[in-house]
């Protein structure tokens, strides 16, 4: 490949990574809406983050294999496509329970734009420039949280919620068309055939009783569990409880993607320095620590401003640390289980979004208490991300 052939597919896989991301943050200043609209309660409408979640979760256990059988350009151009279609059902059902169902099947193709492309950079790619390329590559995950909400809450606010969704299948689809004619195939070695069922099981249930991948997983579901608790409470509290407009919410997210942004250039700037991988994730691990700490002083503080501020502050935090955390261990977990790494890399992001899944249900139970919620949800997987770390660092080296 050219320069210029590099840097517009590392280009398109960015923008997939924003779309299947976006589909979250597009609409979470909504939620408050929604339960006015469908008449319904902070937990039912809270099921179409936890829905999405968990159809990510199911789906990357099998989609790195499908694109290894059938190729990596085709499944990422049909993901994108179920992504698409699925986005335009939501904007037109006036059923909560059908778009609760269409945000699982919208998760499979998410599923694929979260996986595959991290297996395309894989067949092209030693492990140093890998993690150099994934944090590029997860610009997408910088990207959303500054743009979505604020587009997705100014969406709202002049042609409602629906507006949100049809936006992202439109883009989904351009998207399909721009892949169509620039994307190549990077799998050079196909699978001739899928394995027999009893060889992905012995596969998992080896990988789930290897510490090593124990270790690096419960530190990752675990970080991005403590990001996902605000994301499911957040709207709630600054929305209802704060009594803060939407568009002054969705602003919010603008500092999150700073933080995140300010804690990737930290990670790039310690990989270029030929830090260690395990030293990086150690440095994620008590930074997210400190976050909930910082959560949770807001407990205490009888002013709401002054609490605001406090909270906000922590969950910058802790988004911070993510981006210290993420890459590393993923692109530890691909090359410690080279012969097996789709299927590593499908299980230990079938674990984040599930465990995520587990957040936000979790505290959305503290809807009429959000940073009640908040603080106690956070802190627990903010504890479990030092715990998987502390009991494992040897192995981890």
């Amino acid at each position: 490949m050219t320069k210029q052939q590099k840097f517009q597919i590392m280009l398109l896989m960015t923008i997939m990574f924003f779309v299947g991301v976006s589909a979250t943050d597009i609409y979470i200043a909504s939620l408050p809406r929604m339960v006015l609209d469908f008449h319904s309660s902070p937990s039912v409408i809270n099921l179409t983050l936890s829905s999405y979640s968990l159809g990510v979760a199911f789906a990357v256990l099998f989609v790195g294999e499908i694109s290894s059988r059938f190729g990596r350009r085709r499944c990422l151009l049909l993901g994108v496509l179920c992504f698409s279609v699925a986005a335009f059902l939501i904007a037109i059902l006036p059923s909560i329970q059908l778009i609760i169902v269409l945000r699982v099947i919208q998760a499979f193709g998410c599923a694929v734009i979260i996986i595959v492309p991290r297996l395309v950079l894989k067949d092209c790619m030693d492990e140093r420039e890998q993690i150099t390329a994934n944090g590029i590559l997860l610009m997408g995950l910088i990207i959303s949280p500054a743009v979505a909400p604020i587009v997705g809450a100014y969406l709202a606010k002049f042609w409602g919620w629906r507006s949100c969704f049809a936006s992202s299948g439109t883009l989904g689809l351009i998207l399909v068309v721009w892949g169509y004619f620039i994307l190549p195939e990077t799998n050079r070695n196909p699978l001739l055939h899928f394995q027999r069922p009893s060889y992905y099981l012995k596969t998992y249930f080896q990988l789930l009783t290897n510490r090593m991948f124990l270790a690096l997983t419960g530190v990752y579901a675990a970080g991005v569990a403590a990001y996902f608790t605000f994301i499911g409470i957040s709207s709630y509290l600054y929305i209802d409880h704060w009594h803060m407009s939407p568009q002054r919410y969705s602003l919010l997210y603008l500092w999150l993607s700073g933080a995140y942004l300010s804690g990737n250039q930290i990670m790039q700037y310690l990989n270029g320095k030929h830090v260690s991988s395990v030293k990086i994730i150690r440095f994620g691990v008590y930074a997210t620590f400190i976050g909930a700490v910082v959560v949770g002083a807001a407990w205490f503080i009888p002013s709401p401003t002054l609490a605001m501020v406090v909270v906000t502050a922590g969950v910058l935090f802790m988004r911070s640390s993510n981006a210290l955390i993420n890459p590393p261990t993923q692109i530890r977990i691909m090359s410690h289980f080279e012969q097996n790494s789709a299927q590593a890399l499908g299980l230990n992001m079938c674990i984040g979004f599930a465990v995520s899944s587990l957040a936000i249900s979790l505290v959305t139970l503290f809807a009429r208490q959000p940073l009640t919620g908040l603080v106690l949800v956070s802190g627990f997987f903010a504890l479990t991300v030092v715990c998987s770390y502390r009991f494992n660092r040897k192995i981890l080296y």
